[in-house]
């Protein structure tokens, strides 16, 4: 697959990326290349390849889920600007 100069205009302007003329050939040229590589390794087989989740085989270390600090309401909202029944009261982003 190729990508186009018009390709990476429209991408960049989407990313409200600048890019100048130079650029944008550059970028079709290393995306076009990037996407035929992508697409040598899609024709491999892996149909006898498990899926996996990481490259390397490893345990998940697990530990007891305890509850280690009760009910520490009052002294968390203690260290806020402005609490406001029993909750931290921040200013108002959206309108």
């Amino acid at each position: 697959m190729s990508i186009d100069a018009a390709t990476v205009k429209h991408v960049a302007t989407l990313a409200r990326l600048r890019v100048t003329p130079d650029e944008v050939e550059r970028y079709a040229e290393q995306l076009s290349r990037i996407l035929s590589l992508m697409e040598a390794l899609d024709r491999l087989p892996t149909d006898a390849v498990a899926p996996m989740s990481h490259a390397v085989e490893m345990a998940i270390p697990e530990r007891e889920d305890v509850v280690c600090h009760h009910n520490q309401r009052e002294a968390l909202l203690a260290c806020a600007p402005q609490t406001e029944q029993g909750h931290f009261r921040v200013p108002k982003m959206i309108e």
